[in-house]
Parts: structure tokens; C-alpha cells; sequence
């Protein structure tokens, strides 16, 4: 009667190995299923390159009584020089707006309007004319425009209120109070006052001035001077 328990004993043990055997790995994988994916990091949102903004592009010279200005074609004021800045400052203002450097020369001074000069000239009637000696507001130193256009960009000169040289300006120097003009000749033609920067000690008017020949034609532009300037 001892075979059977022993026989008993012996099956207990096996199965007791064999369970042990069957158990689970520790840190494995269970038979039959899928791997964790290890999540792949998000790739990094790019910062768009903003779009550089295209400079806006001068095309009118506009010349006031107290600065002159670029003026794209919208309309909108580029940058200004006011003459308070002095002549260099205006010359390097022009050169950077005309795109070439300025032939300088010297005015002889027995020829000159106000004597001794050095006169800026960037094309065949646009020029700042610097007297050696100043004596303001009627003579002192002055940009000129005697052409409707300058630089190889084709800027348009005008001045503040509009005029360019070469159009008909009749109605607007009729449209201006009697001491801003002056009309020698009554015909229509003289120098005059097209911006009012202040008045000499005669009380007369002086800034932005232009001359106005037969016709009624616009012939030349020029400031800070005073209406003087267009005697010499």
C-alpha cells in the first residue's frame, strides 16, 4: 500500500516543477503580443523666414521752403533734410537719393551771384550752390532745379506745393496774396514765393521761390532762398 503514495508524492512533485517552469518571465515579452512603439518625438515647428519688405523707391524730389524730401509713388514721404541741417547734410541727403556723387566746382568770385561758391551739380540744371560768405535769408546757400528730372532713375522735382519745371503755373502764382509774387512786367511772369518760410526784416516773404517766365512757364525752383536769388 506504500507504491501508491509514493507514486502520489512523486506526481505532486512534478507538477509543482512543472508549474514553476510555465510561469511568467519577469521583463519579457507575453507569447503572442505586439511590442510597445516607443513614440517618435514631434519634429519641431520651423519659424517661417519673414518676408523682407522691399524698400520703397523714391520717385519725386519734392523742395520746400525749410527741407526737401523723397516721395514715393504712393504718395508717402520717403525722408527728410530740413536746410536747418546745413549744406553738407542736404549734399549727402541728394547724392544718397540721386544715386551718383556730385561734380563739384568753384564759383569765381567776380562771377558769382553772392560771390566765392561752391556749387554741388548731380545733372545739367539740379545743384546746391554754398556762397563762401553767407548773409541770409536772400543769399544764402541754396538748392536749384532749372529741369523737371534728375538722376539715370528719372526723379521728378517739385516743389512742395506741386509746381515742376516746365509746366504752366498761371493759375497757381495768380492764386498767391500780392507780396509772394512779383510781377515786374504784368504779364504773368517773375519770381514768387511758393512756400512762406519767414519774412526779412522789410517784411518781405522768402522760402521755397520759383520763377516763372513767358507764358506762364515754369523755368526754375530753388530754396531756401528768397525771390533776391533770381536777380543775380
Amino acid at each position: 500500500m506504500r507504491r501508491p503514495v509514493l507514486l502520489l508524492a512523486a506526481a505532486f512533485t512534478a507538477a509543482l516543477l512543472l508549474s514553476g517552469c510555465a510561469g511568467p518571465a519577469t521583463g519579457g515579452t507575453a507569447a503572442g503580443s505586439s511590442p510597445m512603439a516607443t513614440p517618435s518625438p514631434s519634429p519641431a515647428m520651423a519659424t517661417p523666414t519673414p518676408t523682407p519688405t522691399a524698400a520703397a523707391r523714391a520717385v519725386h524730389l519734392s523742395i520746400g521752403a525749410l527741407a526737401v524730401s523723397t516721395i514715393d509713388a504712393t504718395g508717402t514721404t520717403i525722408a527728410t533734410t530740413p536746410y536747418s541741417g546745413g549744406a553738407p547734410a542736404m549734399v549727402a541727403f541728394l547724392s544718397a537719393a540721386i544715386g551718383v556723387a556730385p561734380t563739384v566746382a568753384r564759383t569765381d568770385p567776380e562771377t558769382g551771384c553772392s560771390g566765392a561758391a561752391t556749387t554741388y551739380t548731380w545733372a545739367a540744371g539740379f545743384l546746391v550752390d554754398v556762397p563762401d560768405t553767407e548773409n541770409p535769408p536772400l543769399y544764402t546757400w541754396t538748392v536749384q532745379a532749372r529741369s523737371a528730372q534728375v538722376g539715370d532713375t528719372g526723379l521728378t522735382v517739385q516743389s512742395s506745393t506741386g509746381l515742376v519745371v516746365g509746366t504752366d503755373v498761371s493759375a497757381s502764382a495768380a492764386a498767391l496774396p500780392a507780396d509772394q509774387k512779383i510781377d515786374e512786367y504784368q504779364d504773368g511772369t517773375g519770381p514768387l514765393v511758393f512756400e512762406v518760410a519767414g519774412r526779412t526784416a522789410e517784411d518781405k516773404p522768402y522760402g521755397g521761390a520759383a520763377l516763372v517766365g513767358r507764358g506762364g512757364v515754369l523755368s526754375a525752383i530753388a530754396a531756401p532762398a528768397g525771390l533776391g536769388k533770381f536777380y543775380c
